[in-house]
């Protein structure tokens, strides 16, 4: 279980609003100040973000509380998000190779299926999104 504290910032029916840090593990490591992903890490530090949680507790605007997910959700949405298009644009890239003879239609071919499965894939996390809750508060 994954655990986040988060400030609530709006209270409504059945749902709150919280603010969550947004954190690095590079704050942790030597090697941050000459890493480039430290530096990119550092241009995020201080940013919040704000999310939507169903809730039947009783909290009020203020309050710190910790909310909490499973890691299988956060690794299904990850696979959803970067595997399925890296998946089509590879799958479309390798077919429309056969296909055709140039290399420029063949990229542009696997460029189109690489985003239409990025459609697919943002899809597919809404419709997770409203099926199943996968942040509570804890």
């Amino acid at each position: 279980m994954l655990k986040q504290p988060a400030l609530v910032t709006k209270v409504m029916n059945g749902k709150v609003e919280v603010e969550v840090a947004i954190e690095s593990s590079c704050s942790g490591c030597n090697a941050a100040d000459t890493c480039g992903v430290g530096t990119v890490a550092k241009a995020f530090s201080g940013q919040t973000q704000h999310l939507i949680v169903n809730t039947d507790r009783i909290v009020a605007v203020g309050q710190w509380i910790t909310i909490a997910t499973q890691e299988s959700n956060l690794l299904n949405l990850a696979a959803i998000t970067y595997l399925l298009p890296l998946f089509g644009l590879l799958v479309t890239g390798l077919i429309a190779q056969q296909i055709f003879t140039s290399e420029g239609p063949a990229i542009i071919a696997s460029l189109i299926g690489g985003y239409g499965l990025h459609l697919i894939a943002k899809h597919l996390i809404k419709l997770r999104e409203k099926k199943l809750p996968t942040i509570s508060i804890v």
